[in-house]
């Protein structure tokens, strides 16, 4: 009896290979859609940063519309409209300090060391997921604040410059609330350090009057305060007013603050990416 020989056997595929790592941008951008979706689910951060600047400006336009008229012959919600857009991104440095300081003590952040993953990504998306909700919001507000007068006078480049000084607004808001996260040991601090101080230049700001309608001895805080600048700002590129000195003035305080919130960002996270 003949005996057959095996039938060779098939060829080994070559095992695959390991997946390359995610690109910076690859994963920042993974990480800024997970930021928008958990807003966008979010209830509470919605009524903080939508429901409440729309309550709010609906509200003074009803109590001082008429008041503001009659005695400075302007039309209050030109005024309003730019600040209650800048009030949204002030109030998401809170939103976004605590979210990001629950990440790095929770599993997630741990998680994300884990993978073949630059750890940076995770700022950038961080900042990049908060800059697209935030000029979301903002182009949100402005469109409501159209159905009560609020209007672009100034042609499309303004217009375009309007949503520039939001943009360098939101940026500066971003940085400070990674810095912050970073530092923070309980969120308590984050609420105490963010939400009194953000409050008061808020209030303390000519975004709500105009800046002659201070005290004399205050009114150089509150013209170099950053929201008024930046209300100001906005004022002038959608209706009328001064444009050099807000401008240059809101670029100034982006670039300052961010400048030195990168600073004690990146050295936080360092220490934090290496302690494990």
């Amino acid at each position: 009896m003949t005996v057959q020989s095996p039938e060779p056997l098939a060829p080994t595929a070559p095992p695959s290979p390991s997946p390359e790592p995610t690109t910076l941008a690859g994963a920042s951008a993974i990480i800024a859609g997970r930021v928008v979706r958990q807003f966008v689910r979010n209830r509470m951060m919605l009524i903080v940063t939508v429901a409440f600047p729309l309550l709010q400006l609906f509200m003074l336009l009803a109590a001082f519309s008429v008041l503001v008229r009659d005695t400075q012959d302007v039309d209050y919600v030109r005024r309003l409209a730019p600040l209650i857009v800048l009030t949204t991104a002030f109030s998401s440095i809170l939103t976004t300090a605590i979210a990001l300081w629950s990440d790095i003590r929770s599993g997630v952040f741990n998680r994300l060391r884990a993978m073949p993953l630059d750890m940076r990504a995770y700022v950038f998306g961080r900042i990049g997921g908060d800059f697209v909700r935030i000029m979301g919001v903002a182009v949100l507000v402005t469109l409501v604040a159209h159905t009560v007068g609020f209007r672009f006078s100034n042609g499309p480049l303004a217009t375009l410059g309007f949503f520039g000084i939001v943009a360098l607004f939101g940026m500066m808001c971003s940085a400070l609330a990674v810095a912050v996260a970073l530092v923070a040991q309980h969120p308590g601090i984050i609420v105490r350090y963010v939400q009194m101080p953000t409050l008061v230049m808020t209030l303390m700001s000519s975004g709500y009057v105009p800046l002659e309608a201070f005290p004399g001895w205050i009114q150089p805080a509150v013209g170099v305060n950053p929201v008024s600048l930046a209300a100001e700002a906005l004022a002038g590129l959608s209706h009328q007013g001064a444009l050099t000195v807000p401008v240059l003035g809101t670029a100034a305080w982006t670039l300052g603050v961010t400048a030195v919130c990168t600073v004690v960002a990146t050295r936080r996270f360092a220490l934090l990416v290496k302690r494990g």
